[in-house]
């Protein structure tokens, strides 16, 4: 089989897994309602559930991508799914809370896996129309989202337990992970003794670290505000909207559609513009549709304004990566991918509290308009960034 050939099935490959990793993530959201009935939790026990996925996955990423840099990658993918079906099937067997809590860490173990060594072989495997790659990838991810939310939203509504619908969605990343293990057999043949010479990657110089703080800085920053307005979607189209959960959780599903538009157009633009231009218009294109979601009282605009929030929301990630993958070598590029994972998981995991805190004292509407305050910074950055490399 020809390298391109070989590449163009890894992508479809990492695409359809794509879309399966990222369903684990609204696996513990959406059924922690029924969760918290049955076990009887407080909210506080409620939001652990969730908190210890995220945390372990965002740990978990920075040293996963370490571990795929420096001993291969084909372990940690495919290994990643079957960790993470098999705490999905101890999750629906658990008895007691703190089993389902250690259950459900183990999901974020598994799928943490995924992301930064998964980018990582593809930047490798694609030195040009890197954009076009990324978005063909990311919107998969967002492909996976929507069936999850549809999904477990038909399984609900045909009366099975929660511990039913996690049982059924543990089995696809259980089936694919020993195909996906074999479609990754070319890693092997990759490690001839040159490369395993290697021990120690290049350190980047002086210049280069200075470019990753501020990008990392900005990337952190729009994380806070897109990913806390984006989870607080369901509740602002409840409590300011009025809508009922169901009618929400549909509209929720618009953000996902836009995803997908999102994520293969911004792919497309990166393979002919700056990838700091992309990611610049889309993080600043952010705020006044943030502004207008919350002043808008036509469901129709209401449900454009939502699909552009997910357009611009995945925007960022195609030029993100293939900035990173232009500013890295190949020996780093895995740790790079895994640290910026992290720390915006980490990240993402506060940034929902922190809009909570402000939606208590002054309201849901304003906090939202406020959460636009860190995309102003971001925005910012990137302005900078853009100029300093011009430069």
């Amino acid at each position: 089989m020809s390298r391109k050939n070989r590449s163009l099935n890894i992508l479809r490959s990492t695409s359809f897994a794509h879309a399966l990793s990222d369903m684990y993530w609204f696996i513990f959201p959406v059924l922690l309602p029924l969760i918290k009935e049955e076990f009887g939790l407080s909210y506080i026990q409620a939001g652990l559930l969730i908190t210890s996925f995220t945390i372990v996955t965002g740990l978990g990423s920075f040293i996963t991508g370490y571990l795929g840099d420096r001993f291969g990658r084909r372990i940690i993918l495919s290994g990643g799914f079957l960790i993470a079906s098999l705490a999905l099937m101890l999750c629906s067997k658990s008895s007691f809370y703190w089993q389902l809590l250690l259950a459900s860490a183990l999901v974020g173990a598994g799928a943490s896996t995924f992301h930064p060594s998964t980018i990582a072989l593809l930047m490798d495997l694609f030195s040009k129309r890197r954009g076009r790659v990324l978005g063909i990838f990311m919107l998969w991810g967002w492909v996976g989202s929507a069936v999850m939310l549809i999904g477990v939203s038909y399984l609900a509504g045909r009366m099975l337990t929660w511990r039913q619908i996690i049982f059924i969605l543990a089995w696809p990343g259980l089936v694919f992970a020993p195909f996906f293990f074999r479609s990754l057999s070319f890693l092997i043949k990759r490690q001839d003794p040159q490369d395993k010479t290697e021990v120690k990657s290049p350190s980047l110089s002086q210049g280069t670290l200075s470019l990753l703080v501020v990008f990392f800085t900005a990337n952190l920053a729009l994380t806070i505000s897109f990913y806390g307005v984006n989870n607080f979607i369901p509740t602002f189209m409840v409590d300011v909207k009025g809508l009922s959960i169901e009618k929400a959780s549909y509209f929720f599903v618009l953000i996902a559609m836009g995803g997908v538009m999102g994520s293969f157009f911004s792919g497309k633009l990166v393979d002919r513009f700056s990838s700091l231009l992309v990611i610049q218009v889309v993080t600043i294109a952010g705020i006044p549709i943030v502004f207008l979601l919350t002043l808008t009282t036509n469901p129709i605009s209401l449900a454009l304004l939502l699909i552009l929030f997910g357009v611009f929301y995945s925007g960022v990630f195609p030029p993100q990566n293939v900035y990173l993958a232009n500013l890295t070598s190949i020996y780093a590029r895995g740790k790079i991918y895994g640290l910026i994972q992290c720390l915006s998981i980490l990240v993402g995991a506060a940034a929902p509290g922190i809009i909570g805190l402000l939606a208590d004292h002054l309201g849901l509407i304003l906090a939202l308009q406020l959460s636009t305050i860190p995309l102003v910074l971001a925005g910012a950055l990137f302005i900078y960034l853009t100029k300093s490399t011009i430069k």
